[in-house]
């Protein structure tokens, strides 16, 4: 299974802040979610919306999840809002990021139980925030 993180990006300052985040999100995502934890999906994609000055998404917070049997995919969406990630710096947008995809993930995962696609809840669980903290530590130095 895979976990990835996809973007969409509403002006080029809010590409240059989340895209490193996205960027290292995926690759510590590969590293520690590896396992066979549902039947049949085979990936969580969760897209960041975040709103800008050539583009507004006009919500915030996780939406928008479908699950596309067919293609074997769980899909969400998380919107950030123009603020208040313009008046931050990235350290403190890090944790901020780490726990709004932890919340996706616990909805996912909560969406996938109800298909009866479950098999490993709690390594899923466990690999998941072992890549979340690996994340943080990337970006903010510190055990976490």
């Amino acid at each position: 299974m895979q976990i990835q993180i996809s973007g969409q990006y509403g002006d080029p300052q809010s590409w240059d802040l989340f895209v490193p985040l996205q960027r290292q999100l995926n690759i510590c995502f590969d590293r520690h979610v590896t396992g066979s934890y549902l039947r049949t999906i085979t990936k969580f994609a969760i897209a960041f919306r975040v709103s800008g000055m050539v583009q507004d998404f006009e919500s915030k917070g996780p939406e928008r999840m479908k699950l596309l049997r067919k293609q074997h995919i769980l899909t969400m969406d998380m919107v950030y809002a123009c603020q208040p990630w313009k008046s931050i710096d990235r350290n403190s947008l890090v944790p901020v990021v780490s726990a709004d995809i932890a919340t996706c993930i616990d909805m996912m995962i909560g969406r996938v139980r109800r298909a009866g696609e479950l098999l490993q809840c709690e390594q899923l669980r466990m690999d998941a925030a072992s890549a979340l903290a690996e994340f943080e530590r990337h970006f903010l130095g510190k055990v976490v």
